[in-house]
């Protein structure tokens, strides 16, 4: 394992990767006590095992916690796995896990990582002490309303298994491109208090950073995660035991609220806290309480 330089003086993360059964490589990395309660994060799409939902990464030694997140297959230094589905995601963090000598553990995610993170709880039963879900989406057993920029010949596709991911690469393309103006985009076009938040000079750089190194392969993994999103999961979400935090912004114009709502009524056991007024990157000024809601 290595430790990556900070900024501005603070710590980088320790990283590491390991060699899965298939002979694929799964990078990751991770902040806090070496000693403190596991969190395993679930990253969004796009991001990489560099997201982090706090400003001041010593946060995550303070309040006792050892963040751990793992890059999805073909984003970050993970590499791609052809053909494989939400629900096979556990499989490789077991792995991680055992790699680590870590046995129980709580989960959290951020967006496009819901369903991930949802996996994780349904297949390592009480192995996952506690659940977090931040601006998360339902299952495709709901229709999810799309944004009117997306067209509508990839909206249906999205559903459709095998040539959604080709139909969205294109769509992704210019995001790939540029992946450090991605934040800068995002200020301009979501809500007054996402442009407040991504508006801090550490916040921008922690998301400019996570997003440069998710999409160094390129666009095809970000389309084939968002693609796999819209396919069944391959689990009930009534197989989730555990209770189940939603955070979820009001003003949410990435995820919207609906989509939490939803999300919450079908899990079985599930506290749902809504932030009013708040958009999709709220994370950043409530972390405390949800790495709190997180201990085991």
């Amino acid at each position: 394992m290595r430790e990556r330089p900070g900024h501005g003086g603070r710590p980088g993360p320790r990283e590491g990767s390991i060699r899965l059964p298939d002979g694929r490589a799964m990078a990751y990395a991770e902040y806090g006590d070496p000693a403190g309660r596991v969190v395993l994060g679930c990253h969004g799409s796009p991001s990489s095992r560099l997201e982090r939902h706090v400003e001041d990464p010593e946060d995550y030694r303070r309040w006792g916690v050892r963040f751990v997140v793992p890059d999805r297959p073909g984003f970050g230094r993970s590499d791609p796995q052809p053909g494989r589905r939400v629900v096979h995601w556990p499989d490789d963090v077991a792995r991680l896990l055992d790699s680590l000598d870590i046995g129980e553990f709580s989960v959290l995610s951020l967006s496009g990582g819901a369903a991930y993170a949802l996996a994780c709880a349904a297949a390592f039963g009480p192995r996952v002490r506690a659940v977090g879900v931040l601006g998360g989406a339902p299952p495709p057993d709901v229709p999810w309303p799309w944004p009117q920029w997306v067209p509508r010949r990839l909206r249906s596709a999205a559903h459709r298994p095998s040539p959604a991911a080709a139909l969205l690469r294109p769509l992704f393309a210019p995001v790939a491109l540029r992946p450090a103006a991605i934040p800068r985009y995002l200020q301009a076009r979501l809500n007054p208090a996402d442009r407040r938040v991504i508006g801090r000079p550490e916040v921008r750089r922690i998301l400019s950073e996570t997003f440069t190194e998710g999409l160094r392969n390129g666009a095809a993994p970000l389309a084939e995660d968002r693609a796999l999103l819209f396919r069944p999961w391959g689990f009930p979400l009534s197989s989730v035991e555990q209770h189940v935090h939603v955070w979820h912004g009001t003003q949410d114009w990435q995820v919207p609220a609906g989509l939490g709502r939803v999300l919450a009524a079908m899990l079985p056991s599930c506290t749902a806290h809504w932030l009013v007024g708040e958009g999709h990157f709220a994370v950043f000024d409530h972390a405390a309480e949800v790495y709190g809601a997180l201990r085991p």
